[in-house]
C-alpha cells in the first residue's frame, strides 16, 4: 500500500520530513533508503513496508522550535539523531517528543566541540552507568553510530551526558533534573566517605549497591511510598554511628528535594552505609595480616 507525501526536507538517506497529502500532517519518516534520490518540493509515493518508523517529532508548543533547528544544524546530524532516537525508542519504550530537539541540539553541539578538540569532563559518569544501565547502552549504540558515519569519537564521558538525555526522555523530566538527581546521589556517596574517612571505590559491588539504594530510596521519597523496616530498632542500637550519618545524609535530601525522609527508610541505609564500613575494613585487615605473614 502507498502514501502520498510532500517532501519537506531530506535529512540523510533514511529520514525524511514530509507532510502527508491526506490528513495535511507533518511527519518524520524513518527507513532504508527512504530517502535517496528524493527532492524538496516533490510529491513522492512511498510504500508502507519501507516506512521502518513514522512519528511527529515535536508537540505544537516545540513546533517553531524544531524546525529552527533544521535550520541551524547539518540535515545529516538530525537524521542521523532521528535514527538514534527511533532505535532508543524500541528499547527503552517511549520517550517524551522534546527528546527530537534536546538530544539532537546536545548532539550537534558537541561534534561541533570534539571537532574543535574540546571535551567536556563527566563527573557524574560512575554514577550514571550505575543508575541509567540501559540508557547507558543506548548511549554506547549512539556513539557507535555517530562514529561509523560522522567519523567523530565520541568519549565515555559524552556518552554519559548522551544517557542523560534518555533517561529523562523515559521519565518525562527535564535533563537538568536528571543532572540534579545524579549529583545528589555522587553527593551523599561523597559524605559517606567522608564521615568514615574512606575512599568508596566505584569498581567495587559496594558502591554499584548502594547507588542503586539511592536511585530507589529517592524514588520511594519522591513518590511519597513509605515503607517499614522491622530492623529499625536494632539498627539504631547496634550501628549507631552508621545511623547517624544515614540521619545527616536524610537532612540533606530532604533539603535538596523539599520530601520527607522517614526513620524506616533511613534505617535500610544505615545498613547499607555498615555494610560499606565492614567491607573496607575486612580488607585493610587482610592486607595487614598478609604484610605481616
Amino acid at each position: 500500500m502507498f502514501q502520498h507525501y510532500v517532501i519537506s526536507k531530506v535529512l540523510n538517506n533514511n529520514v525524511i520530513l514530509v507532510t502527508d497529502r491526506e490528513t495535511d500532517q507533518e511527519l518524520v519518516l524513518v527507513g532504508r533508503g527512504i530517502g535517496f534520490a528524493k527532492k524538496e518540493g516533490e510529491i513522492a509515493e512511498i510504500s508502507k513496508k519501507n516506512i521502518e518508523k513514522s512519528f511527529v517529532a515535536y508537540d505544537e508548543k516545540n513546533k517553531h522550535e524544531y524546525f529552527q533547528l533544521i535550520k541551524q544544524i547539518d540535515p545529516n546530524i538530525i537524521g542521523l539523531s532521528e535514527e538514534i532516537i527511533a532505535i532508543a525508542e524500541e528499547r527503552l519504550g517511549q520517550l517524551n517528543s522534546h527528546i527530537h530537539i534536546a538530544l539532537t541540539d546536545h548532539i550537534g553541539f558537541a561534534i561541533d566541540r570534539l571537532k574543535s578538540g574540546m571535551e567536556i569532563n563527566n563527573p557524574f559518569i560512575h554514577e550514571i552507568k550505575v543508575l541509567y544501565p540501559e540508557e547507558f547502552k543506548m548511549g554506547k549504540i549512539a556513539a557507535n553510530m555517530i562514529r561509523e558515519r560522522l567519523n567523530v569519537e565520541i568519549s565515555e564521558s559524552e556518552i554519559g551526558f548522551i544517557t542523560l538525555h534518555f533517561h529523562s526522555a523515559r521519565q518525562n523530566k527535564r535533563v537538568k533534573d536528571t543532572l540534579k538527581d545524579t549529583k545528589l546521589v555522587k553527593d551523599i556517596i561523597d559524605l559517606i566517605g567522608s564521615e568514615l574517612s574512606i575512599y568508596i571505590d566505584n569498581d567495587q559491588l559496594t558502591y554499584s549497591r548502594l547507588v542503586n539504594h539511592l536511585r530507589l530510596c529517592l524514588n520511594r521519597v519522591e513518590n511519597e511510598k513509605y515503607i517499614e523496616n522491622p530492623l529499625l530498632e536494632d539498627i539504631k542500637e547496634k550501628f549507631k554511628n552508621s545511623f547517624k550519618i544515614a540521619r545527616m545524609i536524610g537532612e540533606y535530601i530532604e533539603k535538596e528535594k523539599n520530601v520527607k525522609v522517614t526513620e524506616n527508610e533511613l534505617g535500610y541505609l544505615a545498613l547499607h552505609i555498615e555494610r560499606i564500613y565492614s567491607s573496607i575494613e575486612s580488607s585493610k585487615r587482610r592486607v595487614t595480616e598478609l604484610n605481616q605473614a
